[in-house]
């Protein structure tokens, strides 16, 4: 997207400080709408980066650059899944402080940002399940052996339980 007149656009917008409005759509014009979503500008006490992204689409845009803007921002809003490591661990003598700092080892948080769709999110998980069990040899220290795998993310109205090959045996609500 090129805007010509961009002192125009920055007036239109309601910015009185034009070099705020014009270094954000110099980082727009050079990097797009997805690194403009990713950048945090410094508050402006103007327009939000989002709402003023959105107006200059609404401006100077095409109907394309308004639904890639949506399909970006719905991309970044994604929250991580989280893949549980199920051990059937019970607790023995273990101070609380060391199975704190051990929780990590057995809540993956898988990052679904770049993923395009729930299929190819399904197929990462599948491979990562199979390459953790192998790496850890079929056993997470201090909690035990991996007996199976519970995945919950908002693609999936239900918990997916994998098996240590990566396979669905099950839902759960």
């Amino acid at each position: 997207m090129i805007i010509e007149n961009k002192n125009a656009l920055c007036k239109k917008l309601g910015y009185n400080n034009l070099a705020l409005c014009l270094e954000k759509l110099y980082f727009l014009e050079k990097n797009g709408i997805e690194e403009f979503l990713k950048f945090k500008f410094k508050y402006d006490f103007v327009l939000p980066s989002e709402l003023f992204l959105k107006r200059v689409i609404e401006l100077y845009g095409s109907s394309e650059d308004m639904k890639n803007f949506e399909e970006v921002r719905e991309k970044l809003s994604r929250k991580p899944g989280r893949l549980f490591i199920n051990t059937n661990f019970k607790r023995k003598s273990e101070p609380i402080f060391v199975l704190a700092f051990m929780e990590g080892k057995r809540n993956i948080l898988i990052e679904r940002k770049e993923f395009k769709d729930k299929n190819e999110e399904l197929k990462f998980v599948k491979s990562f399940i199979k390459r953790h069990y192998e790496e850890n040899k079929g056993v997470l220290p201090l909690w035990g052996e991996i007996q199976n795998y519970v995945y919950e993310s908002e693609s999936f109205d239900k918990k997916l339980v994998f098996d240590v090959e990566g396979d669905i045996i099950k839902t759960i609500k």
